[in-house]
């Protein structure tokens, strides 16, 4: 069983959009980033995963110099992510 079967639509909702909130790409849907801001609020399980994703992004940045990342590395790291969230 992972987290997201434990989860209900809100959280899954939430998870799926996390990635485009915290890169601020929700502004122009202002609906749906306010549930996603309200839900955050809320629900410590999924602040917790935003929270681990938004550090991942700061270090990712820090330790990243070049100025385009592989795709290669990409597609690892966001199938690692993938693979966190299904595992939960």
């Amino acid at each position: 069983m992972s987290y997201m079967d434990d989860c209900g639509p809100d959280c899954q909702e939430t998870l799926r959009e996390v990635e485009r909130f915290l890169d601020g790409e929700l502004q122009v849907e202002a609906a749906l980033h306010v549930r996603i801001e309200e839900h955050l609020s809320a629900c410590s399980p999924c602040m917790e995963r935003a929270e681990f994703r938004r550090h991942l992004k700061i270090l990712v940045s820090r330790k990243c110099v070049q100025s385009e990342v592989p795709a290669a590395f990409e597609t690892r790291i966001l199938r690692m992510i993938r693979e966190l969230d299904t595992a939960e």
